[in-house]
């Protein structure tokens, strides 16, 4: 006893509620066990011995007590056997092998329930026999797909040898082709200007290992197909009217370079911020970029971008709704006065449209489209019949009476 209740044994409800569904769960279990038993039959009598003999598999693993359950497991199990070896006979090296591969894997599931199926003895042996062929035929179409340009084809046909249990000596050459083949599919891409897909391939053949030569054939392709593929861009000073303020739109141009372009993409390259300021500075404020595609185009060439991007905000609106206000009554200093202060919270959305203008050196406009986004800020507003400064009041409540209060959620909505 001495405190821990948890000791106590447990009470007649209790009991019996955990011996129900003991039993529950029993029956349950062997009633899923039979039904499995009888799908076993089923499908034995329509002639499908594999179905039938993993339906008994299943029934088995329910509940091993199951009388006869065993016997036409061995039976049925044999026959499915047999046929996957008959028709093994009949196919070619990979066909034969996954035949094998499906009796040998009934065959493991029969023992895993205490069954061991009747087999040739050199199952086994032909098995392996097989495996071994579907491994040098795989291997040998992979080539010949690789030799022609069906890249696709030949990798799948790799994929596929190395489920038939290769070597490790196997397991290298498969490594050394795919290798080649993902290299010979990258340059093929850049030479066709599919400079991501160029890139995948060069990092898919890297991922298995190259070494040697071949790593250093592959860190030359990669660096041109970055070469070939890279886009040099230049984000200038977001614009905006003289009513928005101008700390707001510097951060517009810092957050889409820092968390937007900046390292989001591998072909992206991205002229310095502090290369576009100074470049900004030196022209002293000029017309808007986003009013001629040819002072965009010319500004792009200037600072030796490929694209230009400004951002251009077309308008900030607010809304703001009241809730329902609360009174309270707060002691006055050095005194036993006590005082009322009412307070209402309020909630401020902000509104910000923005153009963003894409064009490339050239002058040409590459991209013109509008998006917007929201802001909200709650804060809240007191007053007072008197003077509040005269009143003990907690710093919440100080914050809600100083004129600032509307600015410092306007500052947190942008």
């Amino acid at each position: 006893m001495n405190g821990h209740p948890s000791l106590l044994p447990p009470g007649p409800m209790l009991l019996r509620a955990s011996l129900l569904a003991l039993i529950a769960a029993v029956a349950w279990g062997c009633a899923s066990a039979r039904d499995a038993y009888v799908d076993g039959m089923d499908l034995e009598t329509a002639g499908d011995y594999a179905g039938a003999a993993n339906a008994y598999i299943v029934a088995l693993e329910r509940d091993r007590s199951l009388p006869n359950v065993a016997g036409r497991l061995q039976v049925a199990g044999r026959q499915a056997v047999r046929q996957s070896i008959e028709r093994a006979t009949a196919l070619g090296p990979e066909d034969a092998a996954l035949q094998y591969r499906s009796a040998d894997a009934l065959v493991r599931r029969a023992s895993s329930v205490g069954v061991d199926l009747e087999r040739p003895a050199s199952f086994e042996s032909t098995r392996d026999a097989l495996y071994a062929r579907a491994v040098e035929a795989l291997y040998d179409r992979a080539e010949a797909d690789y030799q022609t340009g069906r890249f696709s084809d030949a990798l799948g046909h790799l994929a596929r040898a190395r489920t038939f249990g290769p070597s490790p000596q196997q397991v290298a050459d498969f490594d050394g082709l795919a290798i080649d083949i993902e290299t010979a599919w990258s340059e093929d891409d850049l030479a066709a200007g599919r400079y991501r897909s160029a890139l995948s391939h060069a990092e898919a053949a890297a991922g298995l290992g190259a070494s040697g030569v071949a790593l250093a054939n592959l860190d030359a392709l990669r660096a041109d197909i970055f070469a070939a593929g890279r886009v040099v861009v230049a984000v200038f000073p977001t614009e905006g009217d003289e009513d928005i303020p101008s700390l707001f739109l510097r951060d517009v141009t810092d957050v889409l370079v820092d968390e937007h372009l900046d390292g989001a993409d591998p072909f992206l390259v991205l002229v310095p911020q502090a290369d576009v300021r100074s470049w900004d500075r030196r022209r002293r404020r000029g017309p808007d970029l986003s009013d001629s595609p040819r002072r965009l185009g010319e500004a792009t060439d200037d600072l030796r971008a490929d694209l230009g991007v400004v951002v251009v905000v077309t308008d900030l609106s607010e809304r703001e709704t009241a809730r329902d206000s609360e009174t309270e009554t707060v002691r006055v200093r050095d005194s036993q006065e006590r005082a009322t202060i009412t307070t209402r919270d309020l909630d401020l959305e902000l509104t910000a449209r923005a153009d963003v203008v894409t064009g490339d050196d050239a002058g040409r406009t590459v991209c013109d489209v509008s998006v917007e986004a929201r802001g909200t800020a709650r804060y809240t507003r007191a007053s007072t019949a008197g003077d509040w400064r005269r009143l003990d009041l907690s710093r919440s409540q100080r914050a809600a009476f100083a004129d600032d209060a509307d600015d410092r959620a306007r500052d947190e909505a942008l």
